[in-house]
């Protein structure tokens, strides 16, 4: 995988998020070759880009952290469960990433497309990823231990 292309989904991805959430902290550990382990999510977000590159992100959330996020995004405002309020929430944060992703791979010289992002809501949530994949362990202010996942289907 080029490095950096890596580097610029990162950096799109950590500030895109800091923004939305009105500077919630995420710290980004070193990735992984993700073979799906098996592991699942209560909540992920899937956002799928094609054209140069061609692959998908998803974000792995418990619904705690979920809320947290929605929380911060709303200005501090309580979300004691996610309605379809906050998952339209989580859907922009979705959009406003893969739009940063987008503009920081074209200043690479890629042509991509981004889709509408895709928000599944329920219990142990397991997805199939087809390409190589990369986990990248998160936390999210220092308590919540997430996960976000780049997976290309074409060569970089």
């Amino acid at each position: 995988m080029n490095v950096k292309v890596i580097n610029s989904i990162l950096d799109a991805f950590s500030k895109t998020f800091k923004m939305a959430t009105n500077d919630m902290d995420i710290a980004i550990q070193k990735p992984v070759v993700d073979k799906g382990e098996g592991r699942s999510y209560e909540v992920v977000v899937t956002i799928g880009f094609i054209g140069d590159l061609h692959g998908n992100i998803h974000i792995g959330l418990s619904e705690e952290s979920a809320r947290a996020v929605v929380s911060k995004m709303m200005m501090g405002m309580p979300v004691e469960k996610l309605d379809e309020m906050s998952l339209s929430a989580l859907g922009e944060l979705g959009n406003m990433i893969s739009g940063a992703i987008a503009v920081n791979l074209e200043q690479l010289g890629y042509k991509i497309n981004i889709t509408p992002p895709s928000i599944m809501h329920g219990n142990n949530i397991i997805f199939i990823k087809d390409g190589v994949s990369l986990r990248f362990p998160l936390t999210i202010e220092g308590k919540y231990s997430e996960e976000f996942f780049v997976v290309l289907k074409s060569a970089i």
